[in-house]
């Protein structure tokens, strides 16, 4: 039997507002072209309109003389409730994260933003979120609690009831000389004083015993998360870019991202990402949307 993508715009009940900060991009105008096809969004494009050739009557453009003045308004149409979402176009995902975050904009949901990668992998039999890949450098153990925790509430709005988290390092055993093994025993310990819902959480596992059952038993590793993990959380940016980049380059995957602990959809795709899979964060955020 063929399971549902999670990617599956057919499914989708309700029609969205996005506002597209630095739209004046060929690639970004195809995955608008793509959504309007599929009546999934109306779009408010911001940006150099002489670099924006799409017209349509479900399309308002916005000219903007800078990427600063796109971000700005961009985000001041979320904040007005003139968009549903935030998506960052052609412009550094600094810029967005610093425009999003000006405290006038109360926007912030969560102590801590993080990225949350959701993929597709023909060789997984379910999604697989990953976080976090593209914003928290080096997260402390405190940082990659609540990385956690934003990754877990991805999760339920994506229906997995009883997330299994595995907080990943390089080994399954601390290591006083490894400290994300260290760091990964202490996270875990955590959640299991201090539950999230439902949610499993163990560590350290290795990238393998996390994914493959037959790799956790031949290290006989026996706990639930072992071999059938929702949810991998990398020790930091550097393995988490590789992993996402591996996914997506190597394993065929369909990844969408959105930015977690914001108090409206913010959708940043890594500027590497084809426009399947930037469609595709689009199509998972208004999924997402009132869950």
């Amino acid at each position: 039997m063929t399971r549902k993508s999670i990617f599956d715009p057919a499914g989708l009940r309700q029609k969205v507002t996005v506002a597209i900060a630095g739209a004046d991009d060929p690639i970004i105008l195809e995955v608008v072209e793509q959504a309007l096809e599929l009546g999934i969004a109306n779009f408010l494009l911001f940006g150099r309109a002489e670099g924006i050739s799409l017209r349509s009557p479900h399309v308002k453009i916005v000219a903007t003389d800078s990427e600063q003045e796109a971000a700005e308004k961009a985000t001041e149409a979320v904040v007005n409730k003139q968009a549903d979402v935030l998506m960052k176009g052609n412009l550094p995902t600094g810029l967005i994260l610093k425009t999003v975050l000006k405290r006038e904009y109360e926007l912030r949901e969560r102590e801590l933003l993080s990225h949350v990668s959701v993929f597709e992998i023909p060789a997984y039999d379910k999604p697989l979120i990953v976080s976090d890949v593209a914003m928290n450098i080096a997260p402390t153990e405190e940082e990659q609690i609540q990385i956690t925790h934003n990754a877990i509430r991805v999760a339920q709005k994506l229906g997995i009831e009883k997330p299994k988290v595995a907080i990943l390092s390089a080994v399954e055993k601390e290591n006083p000389k490894m400290r994300s093994s260290v760091q990964a025993a202490q996270v875990a310990a955590y959640f299991k004083a201090f539950p999230d819902g439902d949610s499993l959480v163990e560590g350290p596992l290795a990238f393998d015993n996390a994914i493959s059952k037959t790799a956790a038993l031949h290290k006989n590793i026996v706990n639930d998360v072992a071999g059938d993990a929702d949810i991998l959380i990398v020790p930091s940016i550097e393995a988490g870019n590789i992993l996402y980049k591996s996914l997506v380059f190597f394993a065929g995957a369909r990844v969408g991202g959105i930015i977690a602990g914001v108090k409206v959809p913010v959708i940043i795709a890594s500027r590497s990402d084809s426009v399947d899979n930037k469609l595709a964060s689009l199509i998972l955020t208004v999924g997402m949307i009132g869950k």
